[in-house]
């Protein structure tokens, strides 16, 4: 049974802080690009689930490349020409990769996450962290999370570089 003097510290107490709203942290993000990148083409050949991995790649694979409020987003392979990069063609979304066939999407795509101590995405949409967009440039660390034969490669993010978008020249 609690006494008066409990019940009173309960019924009185402050409320607790408001619970922080979730981020990716800060630290993950790095100024410094990963050496000895590779492409993700290359990698989903070679690696294994909880192999470590350098990839490079650019932002996108479908029309909405970002998981809505979860770290979670599609890369390409560099070498992969996104809509923007052809001549005349005046795609929308230039990161869908729409003008390549299946089987290239298949071997050149793959997905990225930011996972928190359950080994879960973070519960927080990643575009507009640190620069990630649609077409971002980026170099990332990380452990293969999953790998099958449908093409699936998931890797848990550790560190992110960010290429700077190049500036465009004034009109």
């Amino acid at each position: 049974m609690l006494t008066l003097t409990a019940s009173l510290l309960i019924l009185f107490a402050p409320p607790p802080p408001p619970a922080a709203d979730p981020k990716i942290p800060d630290a993950v993000f790095v100024a410094e690009k990963p050496k000895d990148a590779k492409s993700v083409a290359a990698m989903k050949k070679s690696a294994k689930k909880g192999d470590t991995v350098i990839i490079e790649a650019k932002v996108g694979g479908r029309s909405e490349p970002f998981v809505k409020n979860r770290a979670v987003f599609m890369v390409a392979d560099r070498s992969l020409k996104s809509c923007d990069t052809i001549p005349g063609d005046t795609c929308a979304k230039p990161w869908d990769y729409c003008c390549e066939p299946p089987e290239s999407k298949k071997v050149n795509m793959m997905i990225v996450q930011f996972v928190g101590d359950d080994g879960k995405p973070l519960k927080v949409g990643a575009q507009g962290s640190h620069e990630l967009e649609p077409l971002a440039l980026v170099v990332f660390e990380g452990v293969v999370a999953e790998v099958d034969d449908k093409g699936n490669f998931v890797v848990n993010a550790k560190k992110m570089f960010v290429e700077k978008p190049a500036k465009k020249p004034a009109s």
